[in-house]
């Protein structure tokens, strides 16, 4: 089984500053949602794949990748049920639903939930680096010096600490039950899904047991007791994390500054647009791409500078 925790593979995407990541991953999150051309989306994903591959996170990110693909898909298929509108009808119901009218599939209800698939695709992929490369310590106190509050910063960090722990008791209960003779891959999807349902309550009483353990562990250390706090560790920026971060944030600025001027614009509804960039617009995109990709050399050359 993979493991979805924190794991320090001394790689030169791991040694950079967390304040550099969040940064790069808020201008990735900012830029899925700021552009809605399917060109842009798409880039904007394999973007994220170089700093996956540096960081070698590889067969993690897959794992979290195939899991995503159930909830694109369910976001397609719900959209092309919910949505009727568009002009290239390709299948029309030959009955009459209350409120909803004549249930039709279109093609641009089709591509709009797969963008929007692919925009999840995206913000996930940029958080699967933040996950697998940045300490659960690292990030509160990256958020700390960004000065969002201490317990709600504890509480976001605790949580992101339980899914793992989740997923490792859901394949440990799933092993205890394998080896009693129990079979939970047996049967269709339906059958599986009751196989499994075995699973729930002692998983739900190791969640409640942890909790009760982290509530009375943080009461005894008088969590929220006194006003003032001291770290043991503290996150100091060097001269190359300053520029590491500028360079972060600076493909956001230059992809807002592109929106502003028209780029990354897109009809669906009530007919689909036409991709065809020009010569300049794929100038600006592989500048944009590039921006991105640069914090990775921007990484490289951190470690010759800091061994030397």
């Amino acid at each position: 089984m993979i493991s979805l925790r924190y794991q320090d593979k001394n790689t030169v995407v791991h040694q950079l500053s967390p304040l550099s990541k969040l940064a790069w991953v808020g201008s990735i999150l900012i830029l899925s949602l700021i552009f809605s051309n399917p060109l842009y989306i798409l880039l904007l994903f394999l973007a994220t794949l170089p700093l996956i591959t540096a960081a070698r996170i590889g067969r993690e990110w897959a794992s979290v990748m195939k899991l995503s693909l159930y909830l694109c898909t369910a976001i397609v298929v719900i959209n092309v049920l919910v949505s009727y509108h568009g002009s290239h009808v390709l299948v029309e119901a030959p009955f009459r639903l209350p409120i909803l009218g004549t249930p039709i599939i279109t093609l641009e209800a089709i591509l709009f939930g797969i963008v929007m698939s692919i925009k999840l695709l995206v913000i996930i992929s940029a958080f699967t680096l933040l996950t697998f490369t940045i300490h659960p310590d690292d990030i509160m106190l990256a958020l700390l010096k960004m000065r969002f509050p201490y317990k709600s910063v504890m509480v976001t960090s605790l949580s992101t600490r339980f899914i793992p722990c989740l997923i490792e008791d859901i394949q440990r209960i799933s092993d205890v039950h394998k080896s009693r003779g129990l079979e939970l891959d047996k049967g269709n999807w339906l059958q599986k899904v009751k196989n499994r349902a075995v699973i729930t309550i002692p998983l739900l009483a190791n969640s409640l047991d942890r909790a009760v353990q982290v509530a009375e562990a943080m009461e005894s250390r008088a969590f929220g007791a006194g006003q003032g706090r001291t770290f043991y560790k503290e996150i100091r920026m060097t001269k190359m994390d300053i520029v590491t971060l500028v360079l972060g944030i600076l493909p956001c600025a230059f992809g807002i500054f592109m929106r502003l001027l028209g780029y990354g614009d897109y009809q669906y509804y009530p007919t689909l647009g036409v991709i065809n960039p020009g010569t300049l617009e794929w100038l600006v995109l592989f500048i944009m791409v590039l921006l991105l990709v640069s914090i990775l050399f921007l990484a490289f050359a951190r470690r010759v500078t800091s061994v030397d």
